[in-house]
Formats: structure tokens, C-alpha cells, sequence
């Protein structure tokens, strides 16, 4: 792991490089130095990679942006796939701390040691697909690009900043946070090896050979289809969100998986990367990067839509705009519910270009869900998992830093299997604290979630052998989970700091008024003292 960081002061055009500092690097990369920096300097955004960042192998190519997030006042990070976080790596650096506010666009353009803050006037307004075609014109196409449109232009709170035509450091509203500052873009190229770094070479690449194995094997169904499968995973259980959270079944599911299945293309993958879980649809001579699960919900069961090559549609604008699928899909169905309007391909379109140019009724709905639905958790909008079929979700979109979240915890994936009874209240505070603790480990490494899901192909053990391969250190799993711990500790830190209370690690009212309305969840509801069973058990256990 590069022990240089790049501070950049935009308000003051100052550019400089540093040493990681002990207390610093303590905290190894990804989230948790994030989650340092941010609470030593207060940084605007932070970019960061990990110490397994950019390695020839499957899972590694992601980086992490940390930010406050303008939609719930809270910490936030998000993470992102593709190639930004390998060549962040590749120029020798373990991050890019952003302070400041520049009095006009700019980008900052990263090439090895050569640093430098560009005018960008001549982006501004231009969507992200524009932007990065026209940063490679000018700069050359060995740049990565990570930039917003003009949904982080003009700071709708949910905005993301788009990488590769379709990846994205996606929630909270790290877009608007970059617009905020009137930064466009970060253009890097590197030409670093970072595998020359390893410590030792022998051990990772007999690692590596039996991992690359297991997670081919393991992560076939991903390869094959994607996230899409989970569609009819979570319809089953009764546990898919669907016309506005009023039923847990979605009847056109099959219709939808089918259908997309048609428009599928070609497999895409991320940096170094043999799962290829991304998949390219074309559709009305267009291509989009997905939809994936989440946007088949969002847009899909969510917005009453059975039309894949709408939803398509929606995914594409909503890329190009710079915006989150999950948040826009539930900001538009609650609006569209409110007024009375159901299914509306049309009205879904329209409220995308508004909300992205807050224009009408667009400039209140770019506020996001808090303005006019209480369905969220800590202002954050909720992912597709039903808490009501799904009691460890319930605990996890309540008690996690960013809000209503599932990544941080993937407690849907104990739920589904029956490792923990979905609608019981026991062991359910015990397996998400362990699995916080895992992914706030794996997420400062940084390690695609796909390869660590529970029960899945890389557990604590080979993560552990793993990290030691390549830094040269020797702790034992049991210590790097302590180290998970004190980052997720640390973010409720800096939460409190913020003003973050109690009852702020809540639910909607509506999840323990209103019952599912149909599926094989039909009529459950999360019982409110189940509920406090469960926060109680989980702050005796996190000593909160």
C-alpha cells in the first residue's frame, strides 16, 4: 500500500503531497483511513484504495469515497468498481483528500507524480457519458475518469459520481458533494506495478490460484445472469418492495427476467476480474451497463413497471445524469403514489430529466425522500428488502452509519437462507455485528463484497492469509476483525459528532403499522417490541 497521499485545497488552488502519519495507516486503507482522514482534517471527499487494491485478482478492483453526506448529515462512503481504483494505485498514491471550493470548474488531472488542478468550464453541464469521452479526447484514453452530471451540478442530494459508462460510487450523494466544490471530474493515469509491491510473491500466487478457483466456481450464477437473479430469490420470500412498499410480491417478475434476458448482450467485467457480473443490455439501439437488482426493484416492483427496456431506459438517464437508481426509484414512487399515479412509464421519464435539472416539481423531489415520505432510514432511501419478511434487515437498516442501508451488512443473505429465522428476533443481533465487523475490515482492504458474501467463497481466515501475503505482515483474523470493529466505531464517532441520537436508529412508523399486502409475507409487520428486543441486544453487545 503507497504510504503518499495527494491534499489538494481547491478554494486555494494548493496542491501537496504527504506521508501517511502512524495513526493514519493504523487504519490500513479504503473506509477506515476514509473514515481517519475525515475525522482528523474534515475533507470535502476523499478518495481512497486499499492495500489489495489493483492486484491481478478477482474482487480487487474497487476504491471508496468518503464523504458527509448531504442527504442524511451523516458519514457516508461508497465504493465503486471498474478501473478508477487500480489506477489510483498505479500512481503510486493511497489517496486523494479534497478540501476547499473552487470559485469555478475545474477537474483535478492525476499523471504518476505529475499532479495538477485544470480548468473545466468547458464540462459543466455536460452528462457524464459526454464528460468522460471528452476528458480521453483531450488527455488520452489511459485515463480513468471519475466524474459527475448534472444531477451533482446542480446538488441533488442523491446524485453519484459515474465512472466507465455505468459504475459508480453510488449512494448518499457523493455527487452533490463534488458539485458542491464545482470539482467536474478526477482524470488519473498511472504506470506503476503495483505487484511488484508484494511481499511475498510465492505465497500470494498460490493464494491466488486456489482462490481464483473457488470464487469462478462459487460465483458461476453471477457470472451467468448477474444481480438480476435475486429478483425472484426475494419475490419468493415475499420480501420484494413493490407499488410503494404496499405489497412484498412483484407478479410480473418472471415476465421481467425473461424479457431482460432477451436484451442481454455481453458479459462486462472490473479490473483483473473473472466473475464478469456485469452485464450490457441493448434496447431501442441504445446500451446501458445492468439493470441490476437494485434497479429492477427501484424502478421496477417499486414504480409498478413490467417493462424492461423502460427500466432500461431509466437506468441509462439516470447514469448519464449522475444519479442513484435506488433513491431515485423510491423518491419518484413515493411522489408518483402521492398524487395517484400508478405504473406511468412516462411520468417516470419526465420526473428523471426534472429532478436532474430541478426543474418544477424536479427541484423539490432533488431534496429526496425526507421532503414528502417518512420510508426511509436517517434520510437515506431504502434498498430492496422488505424489513418487514426480513427482521435482520429491520436491525441492519436501522442501526447502519449511512442509514438505510443493506452492503454494509448484507444481512439479507443470512435472512433468505434461513441461517437466522427472518421473522425471529434471536441471534439476529449477534451475526450483523459480525458481519459489520467483516465488511468494515473489507472494505478498508478494499474487497468486493461478491467475493466475501456470508457463507460465501473468501472468509475471515482466507482474508486474513490474503492481507499477510501481500503486506508482509502476520495477523491473525481475530485481529483484523478488531480492526473492522474499531472502524465501525470510529463512524459512529464521528456520528455522534454530527448530533446523531438514539432514536435515530429507528424504522418508519409505517413498517410497524402496515402490513404486507400480499406474497408469502402477506399481512407481516415488525412487531415494535421485537424490535427494541433487538437494539437493545445489539447496543449490550456493541457496549453503546
Amino acid at each position: 500500500m503507497p504510504s503518499k497521499l495527494i491534499s489538494i485545497n481547491l478554494s486555494k488552488k494548493e496542491i501537496k503531497v504527504r506521508n501517511l502519519e502512524s495513526d493514519e495507516s493504523y487504519f490500513m486503507g479504503g473506509k477506515g483511513l476514509g473514515f481517519k482522514l475525515f475525522e482528523k482534517f474534515k475533507p470535502g471527499i476523499t478518495f481512497i484504495a486499499g492495500p489489495l487494491t489493483g492486484l491481478k485478482l478477482s474482487g480487487m478492483a474497487r476504491a471508496i469515497a468518503v464523504f458527509k453526506s448531504p442527504a442524511t448529515g451523516f458519514i457516508a462512503e461508497s465504493s465503486c468498481g471498474g478501473f478508477f481504483g487500480p489506477e489510483l494505485r498505479k500512481v503510486g498514491y493511497s489517496a486523494i483528500m479534497v478540501h476547499g471550493r473552487s470559485d469555478s470548474p475545474v477537474l483535478l488531472k492525476i499523471q504518476d507524480e505529475n499532479i495538477s488542478i485544470e480548468e473545466a468550464g468547458w464540462l459543466w453541464g455536460k452528462n457524464t457519458f459526454d464528460t468522460e469521452d471528452l476528458i480521453k479526447k483531450e488527455y488520452g484514453r489511459k485515463f480513468k475518469i471519475a466524474c459527475i452530471g448534472q444531477a451533482g451540478e446542480n446538488l441533488i442530494k442523491f446524485a453519484c459520481i459515474e465512472h466507465a459508462k455505468g459504475r459508480e460510487f453510488g449512494r448518499c450523494g457523493g455527487g452533490a458533494v463534488m458539485g458542491l466544490m464545482r470539482l467536474k471530474a478526477i482524470a488519473i493515469s498511472g504506470s506503476g506495478d503495483i505487484e511488484s509491491e508484494i511481499a511475498n510473491p510465492k505465497r500470494f500466487q498460490e493464494i491466488k490460484e486456489e482462490f481464483e478457483r473457488r470464487m469462478i466456481e462459487g460465483l458461476r450464477g453471477l457470472t451467468k445472469t448477474g444481480t438480476a437473479r435475486m429478483l425472484s430469490i426475494v419475490n419468493e420470500a415475499g420480501a420484494l418492495p413493490t407499488r410503494n412498499w404496499k405489497d412484498g410480491e412483484f407478479e410480473f417478475v418472471e415476465k421481467i427476467l425473461n424479457d431482460l434476458e432477451k436484451i442481454h448482450k455481453r458479459n462486462r467485467t472490473c479490473y483483473s476480474c473473472k466473475i464478469a457480473c456485469g452485464k450490457i443490455s441493448k434496447f431501442n439501439e441504445k446500451e446501458v451497463d445492468g439493470p441490476e437488482y437494485e434497479t429492477l426493484f427501484s424502478f421496477g416492483s417499486l414504480c409498478n413497471i413490467n417493462d424492461v427496456k423502460a427500466i432500461s431506459e431509466f437506468n441509462l438517464l439516470c447514469d448519464k445524469f449522475g444519479m442513484d437508481t435506488i433513491s431515485a426509484g423510491n423518491v419518484i414512487s413515493s411522489y408518483l403514489h402521492s398524487i395517484g399515479i400508478k405504473g406511468d412509464k412516462n411520468s417516470i421519464s419526465e420526473l428523471i430529466m426534472k429532478i436532474a435539472m430541478r426543474e418544477g416539481i424536479g427541484d423539490r423531489l432533488a431534496e429526496g425522500i425526507k421532503e414528502f415520505s417518512r420510508i426511509h432510514v436517517k434520510g437515506l432511501e431504502l434498498p430492496g428488502y422488505d424489513p418487514r419478511a426480513l427482521y435482520g434487515m429491520a436491525l441492519g437498516y436501522a442501526t447502519c452509519y449511512r442509514g438505510g442501508c443493506h452492503i454494509k451488512h448484507v444481512m439479507h443473505r443470512p435472512n433468505l437462507t434461513g441461517e437466522v429465522d427472518r421473522f425471529e428476533t434471536e441471534g439476529q443481533a449477534k451475526l450483523l455485528i459480525e458481519l459489520e465487523d467483516f465488511y468494515g475490515l473489507t472494505d478498508s482492504l478494499v474487497i468486493c463484497r461478491f467475493v466475501t458474501l456470508p457463507k460465501g467463497v473468501l472468509n475471515i481466515k482466507d482474508v486474513s492469509e490474503l492481507y499477510n501475503a501481500v503486506t508482509g505482515k502476520d495477523l491473525k483474523p481475530a485481529e483484523l476483525m478488531r480492526k473492522g470493529k474499531e472502524i465501525i466505531e470510529l463512524s459512529r464517532n464521528i456520528n455522534k459528532s454530527f448530533g446523531l441520537k438514539i432514536e435515530d436508529d429507528s424504522l418508519p412508523e409505517f413498517f410497524f403499522r402496515e402490513g404486507i399486502g400480499n406474497g408469502n409475507s402477506k399481512g407481516q409487520i415488525i412487531k415494535k417490541e421485537d424490535f427494541k428486543q433487538m437494539i437493545r441486544e445489539y447496543y449490550m453487545l456493541r457496549g453503546w
